[in-house]
Parts: structure tokens; C-alpha cells; sequence
């Protein structure tokens, strides 16, 4: 598409029908802003009905962690085939079609009698209705704005991501009050009032690129979410089969891996003799757009991270209900909130890189201090500073993210780079959520056995059902339930108590270590090859 074609479509839609430009985009961001709060803020319900809906199912951590990841999952999935799609077929179509799966995602969960059904219902059906919705916000945003415009623009999305942080309070009252089915409900009128976006329009689709994409992220993200039920190397009790007498997880991992290599030289092909791609070649030759990647990716692998180790943290060990957990949220999204939205509209010509290097290191400092906080079995000042520092982090990187990725490529896939953008985004969730759940669930497991191995008395029955035991992330009196219930002796439950007590500090701590160490990595991809213009993004 040239540029001047661009242009001319880039204000038929700001302009509308007789408005000025101005008026009309602004309307048009305030949309697009709403509908990101609507889809951050089914998470944040999720994360604070935690502890009310194993309650009520009688679940665990691991099957929240997999409807977590299950939404996740989905979204991500096909969020590539979406940036495509809302090309082909406008945004506007893109934009209804998911809000109208996500409602009813939100009718199923808050209706589901089993969690099986919550899971594979109504978070399913909210994850694709997501993955339709998030590539036509953020892929509006390059055909409304321009320049320093849009660099706002996207702080202004960056930070109605981050108001979600701060309406679980009220959603947190719901649950603690009405519980998670009222809350859910709710959600459903708050969908059910959001207006559709503008439309934009192609011609062509890559079906091939979108089979192979989505083929890809589902097996890397369905294997890595089960590696803690089904096992690394060797298969826990709970896998369903086995390759080779090995867990299928992690292999399951390597071959979406093996796909996603494969989908470059193909989409390479398909954009020389088709003209049409579903992962441009602009995205993969250029540098600021990898490391682009990486920054819209790492915050929303913390918060994936943070989200699932610090709610298990609040609610299972130190006991706090969901208004609680929630209120905690303020301590986060108030500054994820003020610099997302405040660094572009009062520094729009700070160096991008600048203000993402430092975000870094701040979540790295967070990661660590709630690394020393979860060691504990109550709510300490550490453990508070580190999700203020954490926030803080978030905040500065979300600030600068997307309009790296749009402004290092043509304005045409500018508009498609929504799809990567939100693809970055669901698998840093994912990963966050399920790769740190695994590396806790396998470190309570790991820790547990061996002390089980180490114990000279135990009556042999016992000691056999303690080693075919799966053991989940939960606090003392859910583990003294457990031991109870397998007719273990006073003192040896003691002493199992005080073990689980030890292993599970270990495991949360070791899990945001992981991600303090991911953050530090990350620094060393803030220097990419890139023009003068782009080092102001």
C-alpha cells in the first residue's frame, strides 16, 4: 500500500461522518482504551476469585494455574492470524466478532458447575474473543495517529492495561461479597456496553503462515503450562501418556518450537511470490522489532509471574481474602497507571531505550525483594516495596514497547504489527503464569520427596502414598488436611508441616528469582542496530 493511500484512509477513519479528525480519533482512542480495560479486567477478576473458586470447585493451584493459562493459551494462539485477519476483513468485524466470544466466555464461567467446563468453556471462549480484540486495538493505533501522537496513544492503551490493576478492588468486594459467579456476571454487562472500532480493509489472507503460527505458540504454550502436572523428564503419575517413557510436555514444547522455526523461511516465501504474509519480513530483519518484542513481552511476563506466585502467596499462605488481594493492587497500578500514560505526553522525545533499560532493572529489583518477601508466612514491608518496584518497572517499559514495534516498520504493517504485539504479550503472560507455576510446583515436589526419602519411620503404606503424591503450592492447614486424610501420624505430619512449610518459601522465592534474572538478561537487548529516529521510538 503506498503512503499516500495510507494517509488518505488514516483520515477517512479519524474523520468519520462530518466530525473533525482531531474529535473523532480522540473518540476513537477513548474506544480502544475501554476495550483494553474490559480484557485486562477479566484477569484481574480471575486473579482475585482465586482462593473462593478452589473453595467452591474443590480444585487446586494447578488447575487455576491452567485456566489462567488456558485464556492465555488462546489468546495467543491466534493472535498472529488476527493482525492478518483485521486486514483482510476490517478491524471493526475483528473487534465485534471477539467481544461477542468474550461475553460469552463470561456467561459460561459464571455460570460453569464444574471447573472443567470453566476452564474449557468459558476461559477458552474469552481467550480467542481476546486474541480478535487485542490486535485491533493496538493495530488502530498506527492507521489513528502518527509520530509523538502515537506514542502517546499507546500510553494511554499501556495504561487502561494498567487500571486493570486497580479495578480488581471493586471486583474483589464482589467476589469476597456475591462470590466469583456474580463477579463474572458483571463482567458480562460491562462487555455488553463497549462500542465497536472503525473498520480497515484488505484483500488477502496467508492461511498457511496462520496454520503454522497457531500450531506453534498452542504447542509451546499448552507444553510448557503442563510440564508441573505431567513432569520434565520423567512422567508424573498425572501424565496422561508418554513418548519414549518420557513426560510429553516438554516435548510437546520443542515441536511448537520446531514450528515456529519452519513459519520464517516459509512466511519469507510466501510474501515474495504471494504478497501476502502473515509475519512480514520487516518484522524479522529488523532489530528494534526482536528487541520491541522483548519489551512488550518481559512486563507481562512479570505480572503473569507476580500474579500467580504473590496471589498464591496472599491468599493461601498468608490468608487474604479477595478485597485484600486486590487492594494490593494499587501498589502496582498506580504507578504502571501514571508512567504509562505520563512519560509519553510530558517526554515524548526521551530516548526510548533509556526509559526501557531502566524499567529493567526495576523489575528485576522488584522480582527480588518478593523473592525474600514469599520466604515468609506473612504480608512484610519487603515484600510491598518489591510490588511497588515492580509496578514502577512495568510501567516505564509499557510506556515505550509498542510504538518501538510500529515505528521500526512501513505503516502497513504498522497496522499489522498488532498481532505480534499481542502475540508478545499472551505468551510473556503465559509463560510468566505457567513456566514459574511449574518451576514452584516442581520445587514443593522435588522438596517434599526427598524429606519423604530421608524419613527412616514411616509405616510402609504411608510412605508409598506419600511417594505416588502429586503436591500442590498451599498453605499449612490445607496440607495438614492432606496428611489427615492419608492417616499420617501426628508427628510425622509435624514434621511434613514444617517441610512444606520450608520447600514452598524455596519454591516461591526460586520462581522470582528466575524472573529477577530474566530481566537482567533482557538489559543486553536494549541496544539494537537502529536509526537516529528510531532511537527516539
Amino acid at each position: 500500500m503506498s503512503s499516500t493511500c495510507a494517509c488518505k484512509e488514516r483520515v477517512e477513519v479519524a474523520r468519520g461522518q462530518g466530525g473533525s479528525v482531531g474529535s473523532k480519533a480522540t473518540i476513537s482512542l477513548a474506544v480502544l482504551a475501554l476495550a483494553q480495560l474490559g480484557v485486562s479486567a477479566d484477569n484481574g477478576a480471575f486473579s482475585v476469585a482465586m482462593s473462593e473458586m478452589m473453595s467452591v470447585f474443590g480444585c487446586s493451584v494447578a488447575d487455576v494455574q491452567l485456566a489462567n493459562t488456558v485464556y492465555a493459551l488462546m489468546a495467543g494462539t491466534f493472535m498472529l492470524a488476527s493482525g492478518l485477519l483485521g486486514l483482510m476483513v476490517g478491524w471493526r468485524r475483528t473487534f465485534v466478532g471477539g467481544m461477542v466470544l468474550m461475553v460469552i466466555g463470561e456467561i459460561v464461567t459464571a455460570l460453569a458447575p464444574v471447573v472443567e467446563l470453566l476452564i474449557w468453556g468459558g476461559r477458552l471462549a474469552v481467550g480467542v474473543g481476546a486474541s480478535l480484540v487485542i490486535p485491533s486495538v493496538l493495530g488502530m493505533v498506527p492507521l489513528l495517529f502518527e509520530g509523538d501522537k502515537r506514542k502517546q496513544a499507546y500510553g494511554v492503551i499501556a495504561g487502561s492495561a494498567a487500571l486493570a490493576t486497580i479495578v480488581p478492588i471493586p471486583l474483589g468486594m464482589l467476589v469476597d461479597n456475591f462470590g466469583f459467579r456474580f463477579t463474572f456476571g458483571a463482567l458480562v454487562a460491562a462487555s455488553l456496553a463497549l462500542p465497536a472500532s472503525q473498520p480497515r480493509a484488505s484483500k488477502k489472507f496467508d492461511l498457511v503462515g496462520a496454520a503454522l503460527a497457531s500450531m506453534g505458540l498452542f504447542a509451546v504454550m499448552f507444553g510448557l503450562s503442563r510440564i508441573s502436572a505431567w513432569g520434565v523428564a520423567d512422567p508424573l503419575p498425572t501424565a496422561p501418556f508418554t513418548i519414549f517413557g518420557l513426560s510429553p510436555a516438554p516435548l510437546i514444547v520443542i515441536a511448537g518450537v520446531a514450528l515456529l522455526i519452519v513459519l520464517i523461511p516459509v512466511e519469507s516465501w510466501m510474501e515474495r511470490t504471494r504478497d501476502v504474509a502473515i509475519l512480514p519480513s520487516s518484522f524479522i530483519k529488523s532489530a528494534q522489532v526482536r528487541s520491541g518484542v522483548v519489551a512488550i513481552a518481559l512486563p507481562f511476563f512479570y505480572m503473569g509471574a507476580q500474579g500467580l506466585v504473590a496471589t498464591s502467596f496472599y491468599q493461601l499462605v498468608v490468608g487474604l481474602g479477595g478485597t485484600s488481594t486486590a487492594l494490593l493492587g494499587i501498589v502496582s497500578g498506580v504507578p504502571m497507571l501514571v508512567l504509562a500514560m505520563g512519560i509519553p505526553r510530558k517526554f515524548p522525545q526521551v530516548n526510548s531505550w533509556l526509559v526501557v533499560r531502566c524499567g529493567y532493572i526495576a523489575i528485576a529489583l522488584g522480582a527480588i525483594m518478593a523473592a525474600f518477601g514469599v520466604r515468609g508466612s506473612e504480608l512484610t514491608s519487603i515484600m510491598v516495596l518489591g510490588t511497588l518496584l515492580g509496578g514502577i518497572g512495568v510501567g516505564m517499559v509499557n510506556s515505550q514497547s509498542n510504538n518501538l514495534v510500529a515505528s521500526a516498520v512501513p505503516a502497513h504493517d504498522a497496522q499489522q504489527s498488532g498481532g505480534i504485539q499481542g502475540a508478545a504479550r499472551n505468551l510473556g503472560l503465559a509463560l510468566g503464569s505457567a513456566a514459574m507455576g511449574s518451576v514452584m510446583l516442581i520445587a514443593v515436589n522435588m522438596g517434599l520427596d526427598a524429606r519423604v526419602e530421608s524419613m527412616a519411620v514411616l509405616d510402609e503404606p504411608v510412605r508409598t502414598a506419600l511417594e505416588q503424591t502429586v503436591y500442590t503450592y498451599e498453605g499449612d492447614l490445607a496440607f495438614s488436611a492432606r496428611m489427615d486424610g492419608m492417616g499420617v501420624s501426628d508427628p510425622v505430619a509435624g514434621e511434613l508441616i514444617a517441610a512444606n512449610r520450608e520447600v514452598r518459601a524455596n519454591a516461591g522465592a526460586i520462581a522470582m528469582s528466575t524472573v529477577a534474572a530474566l530481566a537482567g538478561l533482557a538489559l543486553f537487548t536494549t541496544f539494537p542496530k537502529k536509526s537516529k529516529d528510531a532511537a527516539r521510538g
